[in-house]
């Protein structure tokens, strides 16, 4: 299809936007933060003053999704413009396939350098999938080591455990992940310096990646003393989750929530370290931006933050991701640069399948490639108006152990579990998602149109079995461990340090 050149709120801004050509486009990528602990998205305690500072000198999506709540099939989502099932994103041991196009390969034919730092976390031997560059490896496997086993049922995951999840709170002087993060920001910085050197012409994407705030919840003392004396407010007691759904004891077992109860000293203190991990990320953010400015390069470049998927954070007793209530599926977006209407707060429903579409309009790339996503461009100039918009999410990784899909039309959110009773929530009037609508005769033609939608693409008995089979095929090729070497896909960099696997 043919994409259209990009609209621009006013024709001054649309002429200072283009005057260089197609502006560079810098994507911040956070991992697992969820947009509930930031001020942007109202929480008071959060110090993010320059994430405040792009919603201010940019736009806001208050009800942006990830189309996967786990890192591997939300970034092979993201970057295809696909639902994570029709491009067999699965879970975290998932193969991104060489013979995807990404959004990537379509900036690169519309004449950018593609660039990235930070965690890719791509499954299988393709390391670039469209990128000129990388400069760090990645923090996480690129095999098949994460790879679930449905047969197996609800089972207990250590490594995903809240027990693993809340094991280093605390100060941390130094740690992997803090290292990794500060070699991201460091090579994102000389990456921009070198492309301001450069004479004027190619524009940039540069992708910068970081793992926080990712699990274990632990950072440095300036960061957590930013919350010494603030009042971090406890996640409410809404009562055992498995009212909603009796599926939710899956991750109840898979998350070891089973195995103890965390006192709310403890809750208390693990929001206190996410969000002294968050004020780490909003300082980058800052330097950044600080220094686009420096280098002249603000003046024609597009800067977009988001992030991969939430974080429960204690809501509803639930911690990690995974689930597709709203502190796990939901993720902060913020758009700002020329030609961006400043403090704008964009209402409708949109997903990260939504940024393919739209960075290719923002560079006047033709996509020939079927995408699931719809630009957000005419949300932001005013060309629509988004009531017709709609987010579909998929969830088929480890803990549960049946397919998953939600659907957000309006202010009504359907989750469809295959062989298993429905949920409905009415986010307008129930925004905590405290009461489970589905069956209710008030709600019986909403629940109807919305099962109708949902169904209508989707088989959950087909992806099923879609899904065992791509678990039995994946761990065949992983037992190559045990009778020898494995397949070596991790993306070596030369000046990566400790961080090569």
């Amino acid at each position: 299809m043919q994409v259209p050149a990009a609209a621009a709120v006013a024709a001054p801004q649309r002429a200072a936007r283009n005057a260089g050509g197609p502006p560079n486009i810098v994507f911040i990528l956070a991992d697992q933060m969820t947009p509930f602990m930031t001020r942007p998205y109202g929480q008071r305690a959060a110090i993010t003053p320059h994430l405040d500072r792009l919603a201010a000198g940019g736009s806001l999506f208050e009800n942006a999704y990830c189309n996967s709540p786990l890192c591997v099939p939300s970034r092979t989502s993201m970057f295809t413009g696909r639902r994570p099932a029709q491009v067999g994103a699965y879970d975290n041991a998932s193969e991104f396939e060489a013979r995807r196009p990404t959004l990537m390969h379509y900036l690169r034919r519309a004449g950018y350098r593609t660039v990235v730092a930070g965690k890719c976390h791509f499954i299988g031997p393709d390391q670039l999938h469209g990128f000129d560059e990388r400069l760090t490896p990645c923090i996480f496997p690129s095999g098949f080591s994460m790879l679930p086993d449905w047969r197996l049922g609800p089972v207990y995951n250590k490594g995903t455990s809240v027990q693993s999840l809340l094991r280093a709170l605390g100060p941390s002087r130094w740690n992997r992940q803090l290292a990794f993060d500060q070699m991201v920001f460091d090579r994102s910085l000389e990456c921009l310096r070198r492309h301001a050197l450069k004479p004027a012409g190619q524009p940039l994407f540069l992708n910068v990646s970081f793992t926080h705030p990712h699990d274990p919840f632990t950072t440095t003392q300036p960061f957590l003393d930013l919350y010494r004396d603030a009042d971090i407010p406890l996640p409410k007691d809404h009562g055992d989750i498995r009212r909603l759904s009796p599926t939710y004891e899956w991750f109840v077992i898979h998350h070891g929530l089973d195995k103890e109860k965390i006192a709310p000293e403890r809750v208390r203190e693990a929001r206190r370290n996410y969000l002294g991990m968050i004020s780490w990320v909003d300082d980058k953010v800052g330097r950044i931006l600080d220094e686009m400015e420096r280098l002249g390069l603000a003046r024609n470049s597009i800067v977009v933050f988001a992030s991969d998927h939430g974080e429960m954070m204690g809501e509803h007793g639930q911690w990690s991701k995974r689930l597709m209530l709203e502190w796990s599926s939901r993720v902060p977006l913020l758009v700002s640069g020329p030609g961006i209407p400043a403090g704008k707060r964009v209402a409708p429903p949109v997903s990260l399948v939504d940024l393919f579409p739209t960075f290719a309009e923002i560079a006047r790339s033709k996509v020939e490639t079927p995408l699931d996503g719809r630009s957000l461009l005419p949300l932001l100039d005013g060309r629509q108006d988004g009531r017709d918009r709609e987010v579909v999410g998929e969830y088929l990784g480890e803990g549960p152990i049946e397919p998953v899909r939600m659907l957000r039309s309006g202010h009504h959110k359907y989750i469809a579990v295959n062989s298993h009773p429905a949920q409905l929530f009415d986010l307008a009037k129930d925004p905590e998602e405290t009461v489970n609508l589905s069956g209710r005769p008030e709600y019986a033609a909403v629940e109807r149109t919305l099962r109708a939608r949902a169904e209508r693409d989707w088989d959950g008995n087909a992806l099923k079995k879609a899904v065992l089979e791509s678990q039995r095929e994946r761990a065949i090729i992983r037992s190559m461990r045990e009778h020898g070497a494995a397949p070596a896909w991790a993306y070596s960099a030369s000046n990566a340090g400790p961080f090569q696997f």
